[in-house]
């Protein structure tokens, strides 16, 4: 084993070591595989170690080798709050009720705008190996965020998020680009017309329940906390595979099921000369759920059409193909373990790619469409989300490194968010809701409040907002013969 082979081995040990646990694949499924050809197609054209996650029954054609590589990406994303009509925020007259609201004045934080710059730095590594000829091929693929070694961003989609933030984020960007991905299979060529395949993407779930003891309710700075914490390990099993009724066509499905990574959690509170309700605990129960990178269930179905000249290596002189796949979106949980209001949309992303041979080189295109499952936030929530136009490309040559011949490859990936416009409707099935409604009656007088006629909130999202952005992002892989 020459010096380069061992220290690919060193760095892909080290990866997995260092690597916080693996969550949610939700940058795979927003990215494809980010270091493949063809990398928006996997699920039809994937030729190495991103089959593994995509659709495990192209194993048996991949290249047998170990790879590594690493992908950054850029993300910018505005939203733009429409600005309030007169009248519609939380007057300071709003203590003198027993209104459980707060004054606009009050808040934390002032109403903004929303500048979404993130930029992430993934590795990427993986392996494919033969265990019985191409009747069983073992995969292993792993997509790791380099910057942060752990990110999670919790927000409100609705009026509570006024006590934090006091702005909207993007549903689908920000922490669920930062989850790591490790997902391992198996494929199997069956004959020389159907292969199968089968694996594992891992999530994690975590338990928690913490006691929290309050000597003196009246001085709450002074807490004491007893913590009991357990994260287990959760499998997501998903199947593919690949139809051949012809030398220059192939058809292929695949399975994923949903998936999330849910912190579930009990607070008891126990507070000094605090008389507890009999029957019942001696503890204010508190009990909360968080939910990571949730994924729906998705079914995806493609068709190629290959060229009858084959080149070096076997693989045809060119490939076109065309990738649909059905997202269940109306399952949808969003950090909270809530499910929005007004349900979201099951959605089909549709992908057209192809790729060629030139001069010992495979040159790959994809250019698609992916719709938003978000209905328009006409009333209480505010998930923002937009359609988007998504294309990837990549250039792959083998070269010589250290007298070793390996392969390289670079990638590129763009995509681009449908500008959107959102108003709240008062007609809406969940309205944005009255903050300070005319029934507030005066503490002192017993008489109606006067300033509580119209809409007075605090929600950041009304009375509208537009979002738009895109993405940008670009990597590279080398491949090394086992």
């Amino acid at each position: 084993m020459n010096r380069f082979f061992a220290f690919v081995l060193t760095a892909l040990a080290a990866l997995l070591f260092v690597t916080p646990p693996a969550r949610a694949s939700s940058a795979l499924e927003m990215l494809g595989a980010p270091t493949g050809g063809n990398s928006l197609t996997a699920r039809l054209f994937s030729h190495n170690a991103g089959a593994t996650y995509f659709n495990p029954a192209l194993l048996p054609d991949a290249t047998f080798k170990l790879e590594a590589g690493f992908f950054g990406l850029v993300t910018r994303g505005k939203i733009r709050l429409k600005a309030r009509p007169a009248g519609s925020d939380v007057p300071l007259s709003v203590y003198d009720t027993s209104v459980p609201s707060m004054a606009t004045a009050s808040l934390p934080n002032v109403r903004s705008d929303t500048d979404e710059n993130d930029h992430i730095l993934y590795a990427v590594v993986g392996l494919v190996r033969p265990l019985a000829g191409k009747y069983l091929v073992f995969g292993f693929y792993g997509l790791l965020p380099v910057n942060d070694f752990l990110d999670e961003k919790g927000f409100f989609a609705d009026e509570r998020e006024q006590y934090f933030s006091n702005q909207l984020h993007f549903e689908q960007l920000g922490d669920r680009l930062s989850a790591s991905s490790f997902a391992f299979a198996l494929g199997s060529q069956l004959n020389d017309w159907l292969a199968v395949g089968a694996g594992i993407d891992i999530a994690v779930v975590t338990q928690s329940n913490m006691a929290v003891y309050m000597p003196d309710a009246g001085n709450q700075s002074n807490v004491y906390l007893d913590p009991d914490i357990h994260t287990n390990s959760k499998f997501k099993p998903y199947l593919g595979a690949a139809f051949r009724p012809g030398p220059r066509v192939a058809f292929t499905a695949t399975l994923h099921l949903g998936t999330s990574n849910d912190t579930n959690g009990q607070n008891q509170v126990r507070m000094r000369g605090y008389q507890y309700p009999v029957p019942g605990p001696n503890y204010i129960p508190q009990v909360y759920t968080l939910t990571e990178g949730n994924e729906p269930a998705r079914l995806g179905l493609g068709a190629s059409l290959t060229s009858r000249r084959q080149v070096e290596g076997g693989r045809p002189a060119w490939e076109v193909g065309l990738v649909a796949v059905g997202e269940r979106w109306s399952q949808y949980r969003d950090r909270h373990g809530e499910s929005p209001l007004d349900p979201w949309h099951n959605t089909m992303t549709v992908v057209a790619g192809g790729n060629f041979a030139w001069r010992q080189r495979r040159l790959s295109f994809d250019l698609g469409y992916a719709p938003s499952p978000v209905p328009d936030q006409t009333g209480r929530t505010n998930y923002v989300d937009n359609s988007r136009v998504i294309s990837s490309a990549s250039i792959e040559s083998p070269v010589k490194l250290l007298n070793r011949e390996i392969e390289a490859g670079f990638y590129l990936f763009g995509s681009v968010f449908v500008p959107r416009s959102v108003s709240k409707d008062p007609n809406a099935a969940h309205p944005v809701i009255d903050e300070f409604p005319s029934t507030a009656t005066n503490n002192l007088t017993g008489l109606p409040e006067p300033g509580t006629a119209g809409l007075q909130t605090n929600n950041p999202g009304y009375p509208g907002f537009d979002s738009h952005g895109y993405m940008l992002g670009a990597g590279f892989s080398l491949r090394i013969a086992r």
